[in-house]
């Protein structure tokens, strides 16, 4: 079994992670998002990570990357489940997720992305 799911929300998509993503599936993750926005033509993702304790530097990376794609495909990012731990590693490693808006949860997530936020 996958340690991501991708579900089709509306005119969204919702990702969510588990813990023991490798980075070999994380690559196969950020290529199945990228695809599958442009296929449903999606105007927004919402990444849940409410699963992941702990972020890599690599993961760390390509979540940066992935935004930045996405933000040049005029999708709307919201993150959401964030952990502390995993907070202070992207500050540690300087990642600034520009464009992305945060959440506490899945919810209040959906509900930024229908209001436009």
């Amino acid at each position: 079994m996958l340690p991501f799911s991708i579900f089709p929300l509306k005119n969204y998509l919702l990702v969510s992670i588990q813990e023991d993503i490798d980075d070999v599936e994380i690559s196969s993750l950020f290529e199945a998002i990228s695809e599958k926005t442009r296929v449903h033509q999606a105007s927004g993702v919402i990444i849940d990570l409410h699963d992941v304790e702990v972020i890599d530097s690599y993961l760390a990376n390509n979540l940066e990357e992935l935004t930045t794609s996405l933000n040049l495909m005029r999708t709307r990012v919201v993150i959401v489940g964030l952990a502390v731990p995993v907070v202070i590693t992207l500050l540690d490693f300087g990642i600034e997720l520009k464009g992305v808006k945060f959440a506490l949860d899945v919810e209040q997530g959906l509900n930024w992305l229908q209001q436009g936020i």
